[in-house]
């Protein structure tokens, strides 16, 4: 027996007060829990970014040096190229003889040395224990393109477009001025023949594909142009015109490529008689490495 009615109202009492500490407590301990859960699955997501975002980064590394190793198996078949490419600087120059004018026979020697110094570059991409002219490294293509508007200004007016662009990308200076000077060197041997001088007006913009940022470069010029066909074929050396579009263009595909960049006909602006626009996209690589 309970006894009285008071003391099993009392014992019902104690009972529930007990269930009501009982139920606090694991309230308490459920809250806990949820925190501790939630704090987890946060750092385990934030991990799995981290090393998402770590896979990428090595993925890209990867296609990186396959795309040097292919370059190295590449870069003998443009060395009759370079030298032709060299060859043909120093001829266009010799051409405004008879009269040498001091600055142009500095520019010749410019000339001669950098045909020399082209050998040695060649043998040394050719070399595969041979990193450092494919190492990869922070270029201010602003600088690099005054560079070479200044050395090419007695043969094309190069006109680099006001704006802020790119402090720096990550590239190979030696083979990312190569392809500036190939690009160059187009616009001149097709430039109008009442032209004087080629006309080239280099521009940057930004581009995206998806989620990866680009800066974009065009070279725009005012010579002979292309039609449909040609712009479509001009970077295939294999359906290269005779004219000799392809093999140019192919090896600044190769380079851009060995870049993970892309390039491109602008064939808004590119049409014979009208001129050639080139564009090449970079990825923002330095961006995503400092993160």
């Amino acid at each position: 027996a309970l006894g009285t009615f008071e003391e099993r109202m009392g014992f019902m009492q104690h009972l529930l007060d007990a269930s009501e500490r009982v139920s606090s407590v694991a309230l308490a301990v459920l809250a806990a829990t949820f925190v501790v859960l939630s704090m987890y699955l946060t750092y385990a997501y934030q991990q799995r970014k981290r090393r998402m975002r770590e896979n990428q980064l090595l993925m890209i590394k990867n296609q990186e040096i396959a795309r040097r190793n292919e370059f190295i198996r590449y870069i003998s078949a443009t060395i009759g190229h370079e030298f032709k490419n060299n060859l043909g600087r120093i001829k266009r120059r010799l051409d405004l003889l008879p009269e040498v004018p001091d600055e142009l026979r500095r520019n010749l020697d410019v000339n001669m040395g950098k045909l020399f110094a082209d050998i040695d570059i060649f043998k040394k991409i050719s070399d595969e224990r041979e990193a450092r002219l494919i190492d990869f490294r922070p270029v201010s293509l602003r600088r690099m393109l005054q560079s070479i508007a200044g050395h090419h200004s007695d043969m094309a007016e190069i006109t680099i477009a006001p704006g802020p662009g790119p402090r720096h990308i990550f590239a190979s200076p030696t083979l990312l001025r190569t392809v500036f000077e190939n690009l160059i060197d187009n616009s001149i041997k097709y430039k109008k023949p009442e032209q004087e001088r080629a006309r080239v007006t280099v521009s940057f913009f930004e581009d995206k594909d998806g989620r990866r940022r680009y800066v974009a470069i065009s070279f725009l010029d005012e010579g002979q142009g292309m039609d449909e066909v040609q712009a479509d074929r001009c970077f295939y050396k294999v359906k290269s015109t005779d004219e000799g579009w392809g093999q140019g263009l192919n090896f600044v595909k190769y380079v851009v490529g060995l870049h993970a960049g892309k390039v491109r006909v602008g064939k808004e602006y590119t049409a014979l008689g009208a001129g050639t626009e080139i564009i090449i996209n970079l990825p923002l690589v330095e961006e995503e490495l400092n993160v």
